[in-house]
């Protein structure tokens, strides 16, 4: 039942994409949740350059589902703000975690992002590594 009424509010800040004076503040209003289902669906969003700062601070919510959006929400931010947390994430507890910060690691064209990932190929987790790895290899000179 959380998990439908999540992807409904989702769908509705979807719907209000075109409209930011709309959207960021429902976005504002669901990453302020008891609800991780809730918290998870608001930062599913993306991540609307007035809310950067919350998409950094879920990164240290206790429910690991949320921590994996906030890493995937990071992918659109200012790679500035982005790649520090991103890189900080590849030592969370969760794979599921470090997996997402490693695919939006990609996204980020910056030397640091860079190195993130290089440093992710030897991470514990076998997903992990492999992301990583072929982040590294595609990013090689033909």
């Amino acid at each position: 039942m959380r998990a439908a009424a999540a992807d409904s509010l989702h769908e509705l800040v979807e719907t209000l994409l075109p409209e930011p004076a709309l959207r960021e503040p429902l976005v504002a209003a669901l990453f302020d949740s008891d609800d991780p289902a809730v918290r998870t669906a608001a930062l599913s969003t993306g991540c609307p350059a007035g809310l950067a700062a919350e998409a950094v601070e879920a990164l240290g919510d206790p429910a690991w589902q949320v921590r994996a959006g906030a890493a995937t929400a990071l992918r659109a931010a200012a790679s500035g703000l982005a790649v520090p947390t991103l890189a900080k994430a590849l030592g969370d507890p969760d794979a599921d975690v470090r997996k997402a910060a490693v695919l939006s690691l990609l996204r980020h064209d910056h030397a640091d992002a860079r190195a993130a990932l290089a440093t992710a190929t030897s991470d514990p987790d076998a997903d992990v590594r492999a992301y990583a790895a072929r982040s590294v290899t595609s990013a090689r000179p033909a």
